[in-house]
């Protein structure tokens, strides 16, 4: 009889209990700006490349650290957004992160192109891929 009860106090007990979440949230409303040529200076074409070397699937090179850099805004179209997609970054990626990095000093990048050049030895077991990113960069006045 005393097992039951305290069973019956347990019970009602965590049925007394409950998790709780508070969210907020604030829209944001749509803003719209007209961008004129005479709004931002491009420069000439930039190029930067990367490498991805890949041993039985991994990129050693990268397992513990990844710079890596996408392109995803609305005026700026892109294919490199498969991070923003939720996979693994891609060497489209790595490079993008290189020509940020060797050009400091820009707002935005201006519709990158890419050239991919692939090498493999019974791919799972060694493939190469090596990169190249072209694109114009921009700064706001």
């Amino acid at each position: 009889m005393k097992k039951l009860t305290y069973l019956a106090i347990l019970v009602v007990a965590l049925s007394m209990t409950s998790c709780s979440a508070l969210t907020r949230g604030m829209r944001e409303p749509v803003v719209t700006f007209e961008l004129n040529s005479g709004d931002y200076t491009l420069s000439e074409p930039v190029t930067a490349q990367a490498t991805s070397v890949r041993i039985f699937g991994i990129d050693w090179k990268r397992l513990f650290s990844v710079e890596s850099a996408i392109v995803d805004a609305p005026i700026v179209t892109s294919s490199l957004t498969s991070l923003a997609a939720g996979l693994l970054p891609t060497t489209e990626n790595y490079a993008l992160y290189t020509l940020m990095e060797e050009n400091p000093g820009y707002d935005f990048v201006m519709y990158p192109q890419s050239k991919s050049e692939f090498h493999h030895f019974l791919w799972l077991i060694y493939s190469k891929e090596t990169t190249t990113v072209t694109a114009r960069l921009g700064k706001l006045k």
